[in-house]
């Protein structure tokens, strides 16, 4: 009886641990990207939308990149066409959850880091490769405010 005690006492304690997800800078998948680098990108990339820095907010896109335009998607490839469709790419629901951010509360698996609610993607192509805005799903049917 005592053993299968500390059996069920062991095995809750390794579920425990299992369900339990790490998030934001504890996350190993943060970790992976580098918490520093992550952590400056989601600055950069907060400050650079807030002040309206569009030529910036390009330099920190993968191209090609697609977007959503009047329920069609769009490939964008390069910071030229970006720059035309920027009121479209980042509306203002994509700005609010860049706004609204944490790095502490972000998601991050192997498709990347996710701001918001999977409205911005960010990624790195290579080892050696920079931080890069990898997805773009701009017009979400939710709000910034929404839970």
């Amino acid at each position: 009886m005592r053993f299968q005690l500390a059996l069920l006492i062991i095995l809750v304690f390794l579920l425990a641990g299992l369900v339990q997800g790490a998030s934001g800078q504890d996350d190993p998948c943060i970790r992976a990207y580098g918490t520093t680098s992550v952590e400056r990108f989601v600055a950069d990339l907060q400050h650079s939308v807030a002040v309206d820095d569009r030529a910036h907010v390009a330099e920190m896109i993968r191209f090609p990149i697609s977007i959503a335009v009047k329920g069609k998607s769009l490939t964008l490839r390069n910071k030229d066409q970006l720059l035309k469709y920027y009121n479209v790419a980042c509306d203002s629901k994509v700005k609010g959850f860049i706004a609204k951010q944490h790095v502490s509360e972000l998601f991050c698996n192997w498709k990347g880091i996710m701001v918001g609610r999977g409205e911005i993607w960010i990624n790195a192509v290579g080892r050696s490769s920079p931080l890069k805005i990898v997805a773009i799903n701009n017009n979400p049917p939710w709000s910034p405010g929404d839970n």
